[in-house]
């Protein structure tokens, strides 16, 4: 009790990268009985362990922003690499835009922009520049990184499409808020390798082949074709996702929550008519609880949802066995409702309303893109060899 008492620990300077040791007594030594010491200090060492795990720096002042790093991925051994001390570098805004915009963005598009970022952000390290400031980041530096994306990781032209897309986004940002003078993405490499084929509609002959065997072998993967067919949801989160209780079966209508529509906003869809019928009568879903998942386990409706793969993975077999091509995707028969729903002679505006489309000019060329341009007379009236 004749000498002074302290807590440590050790922290990682973030300039020299090596640990260093603080001492803190704060009021420790105040207390005059040995057991008023041990109680303060175990508060102490709780109070400093939480500050540490919540991403406090004991270097410099408090006030100074500490983030997240979403680049890295998750290691337990290394906590250190999740929080780091702000300063201009590439890895500090780049977290800095995707906590920004993560609102406005569905999980899986998130994750999509925090995978190109990190292929960015490693392309960058191999050279020494992650930790330079942003502003060495100039157009020549964008195109040999897009040259890198073309020649070596020989991407598809899709592809090179989104990284064009997130990169502009990020940089567009980076001169609003001030960071930079221009947007040094442009006048980049051209790419039109197609290295994966991206779902198609399905051939009206087809549909009634898949039809047949999965109506009849696996009626749940068959209602939601129908979702996707009638409704335009998105199998991967928007039906996945989908509750009884998020259907008016009075009106014919589904609503989609903004934290499951791919826009983060909310969306209506209108159910046909012998649709909705269906769903009364034959799947009978009016008996389920409201929160049940109208896609769950087991084959019904149910309090737990499918995992993400499930019913592409039951969908493709099928496509298996029944000998049908790989550009037939479970995502597939969103696509075959739109360009079915177009060639049957309903209005492209209502169309571009039930996909949730934010312009008429959006559906329009979605719908040349997946539709095509067709020939009926040449298709149904060409003759024989």
């Amino acid at each position: 009790m004749e000498k002074s008492w302290f807590i440590f620990f050790s922290a990682r300077d973030p300039l020299s990268g090596k640990m260093v040791r603080f001492r803190k007594s704060e009021n420790l030594n105040s207390f005059k009985t040995k057991k008023g010491r041990s109680e303060r200090a175990v508060e102490l060492i709780e109070e400093y362990s939480t500050k540490l795990k919540n991403g406090w720096s004991p270097f410099g002042d408090e006030s100074e922003a500490i983030y997240s790093d979403q680049l890295h991925f998750k290691s337990l051994a290394d906590i250190y690499k999740k929080k780091r001390k702000s300063n201009r570098t590439l890895n500090f805004f780049i977290n800095q835009f995707i906590e920004d915009i993560s609102g406005k963005l569905a999980e899986a598009s998130k994750h999509t922009y925090i995978s190109k970022f990190r292929t960015f952000n490693l392309w960058m390290d191999e050279r020494g520049l992650t930790d330079d400031d942003i502003s060495i980041i100039e157009n020549k530096r964008i195109v040999e990184f897009f040259l890198f994306l073309v020649n070596e990781r020989k991407l598809s032209g899709n592809s090179i499409k989104k990284y064009r897309q997130i990169l502009g986004a990020f940089f567009e940002y980076m001169v609003k808020h001030k960071h930079l003078r221009f947007n040094p993405v442009y006048n980049l490499p051209e790419c039109n390798r197609i290295n994966d084929q991206a779902p198609r509609p399905v051939y009206s002959n087809d549909i009634e082949v898949f039809k047949k065997a999965i109506s009849k072998e696996d009626p749940q993967l068959w209602l939601a074709i129908e979702f996707q067919f009638y409704c335009y949801l998105r199998p991967g989160t928007e039906l996945r996702l989908l509750k009884i209780g998020d259907i008016d079966f009075a009106r014919g209508l589904i609503f989609i929550s903004r934290e499951n529509f791919k826009t983060r906003r909310e969306n209506v869809k209108e159910i046909p008519e012998h649709f909705l019928l269906k769903l009364r009568n034959h799947y009978d879903l009016l008996s389920y609880s409201r929160e049940c998942y109208v896609i769950g386990k087991h084959g019904m409706p149910s309090l737990e949802n499918l995992s993400k793969n499930n019913l592409r993975f039951r969908f493709n077999k099928f496509r298996k066995s029944l000998k049908m091509p790989d550009t037939y995707k479970l995502y597939s028969w969103k696509h075959t409702g739109g360009v079915t729903a177009s060639e049957s002679g309903i209005p492209d505006k209502d169309i571009s309303d039930q996909m949730g489309h934010t312009s008429l000019n959006t559906t329009s060329a979605y719908l040349k893109a997946k539709g095509g341009r067709r020939i009926v007379s040449i298709r149904n009236n060409y003759p024989r060899l």
